[in-house]
């Protein structure tokens, strides 16, 4: 029988690190495993045909250093990709889409939902498709802000010029009258204070990775366990290692982290050299 792995999450950057963040609070038992396609941000001006191929990528990756589950805490990848891994994943593929459109449907209280996204998450039209198949009576006001995304990316998530930058985004879906907004893009919860000052009472705030720890938690599935909280959790990037350390330590503190390098080779990934500190262990088969 082959050993327990960790939680495997994907992201196109440092956005799903907030995602990171949750389940470490939510489930301190597991142990986590991290996966960048830095080299290829931002995912949201990219095609979702590129985005799925890409991901796949990351996906065989993930399974052969033995994950036991793989999050997709991108929802740009998850609109691309996700029907797709599920088919062909020997683990559970959860993406964030449909744990977060689930709770603004609980949630909402005049039907009117606002999201806010990347560019190829809101031309998917993923989030519009999964709240309406919830309940056809919903009333969705999407909108794309990239320009949050790269911010946040370069951990630019604090100050009046932030706030601002937030308040154009969210003020033209709040005239709307939604009283719920998701925060579609795990990107934008690093700048979550600015958030709650710019929506203050007006709306219930959606963090999609919130509700992926709760779906994590529903399906039971058996993961090696974190021997200690300061365990570090390795994150591989397509990008500078270095330069992912630097922003992850700015975003997240409290998150202990070792960055690797991943190389593309044509369409595949490849680790350059074994790391004496990466504390996944590697399934074969």
């Amino acid at each position: 029988m082959a050993p327990l792995g960790p939680i495997a999450l994907f992201d196109s950057g440092e956005g799903g690190l907030t995602v990171l963040r949750t389940l470490r609070q939510q489930l301190p038992q597991y142990r986590f495993l991290y996966g960048a396609d830095s080299g290829h941000f931002p995912y949201g001006e990219k095609s979702l045909d590129d985005v799925r191929q890409w991901f796949l990528a990351f996906l065989d990756f993930f399974v052969h250093r033995g994950a036991s589950a793989v999050v997709i805490a991108c929802n740009t990848a998850t609109a691309a990709a996700l029907d797709e891994a599920k088919a062909r994943s020997p683990v559970p593929v959860i993406g964030v889409v449909d744990p977060a459109a689930r709770r603004a449907a609980e949630v909402t209280k005049n039907g009117k939902i606002g999201v806010l996204s990347t560019e190829s998450t809101y031309r998917s039209r993923l989030y519009p498709r999964t709240l309406k198949a919830l309940n056809p009576a919903l009333m969705v006001v999407a909108k794309p802000c990239p320009i949050l995304v790269s911010m946040a990316e370069n951990g630019d998530t604090e100050g009046y010029h932030v706030e601002d930058k937030v308040r154009q985004c969210v003020e033209p879906v709040l005239e709307t009258g939604v009283d719920t907004i998701i925060l579609g893009c795990t990107h934008f919860p690093h700048m979550r204070q600015a958030f709650n000052r710019v929506v203050g009472q007006a709306a219930a705030i959606i963090d999609p990775g919130e509700e992926v720890g709760v779906a994590l938690a529903a399906a039971h599935i058996e993961v090696a366990p974190v021997q200690s909280a300061d365990d570090p959790i390795t994150a591989w990037t397509t990008a500078d290692p270095g330069r992912f350390t630097e922003i992850a330590r700015k975003l997240c503190p409290e998150i202990p982290l070792i960055a690797e390098p991943l190389m593309w080779q044509g369409p595949s990934l490849a680790a350059p050299r074994a790391s004496l500190l990466d504390n996944v262990p590697t399934n074969l088969g």
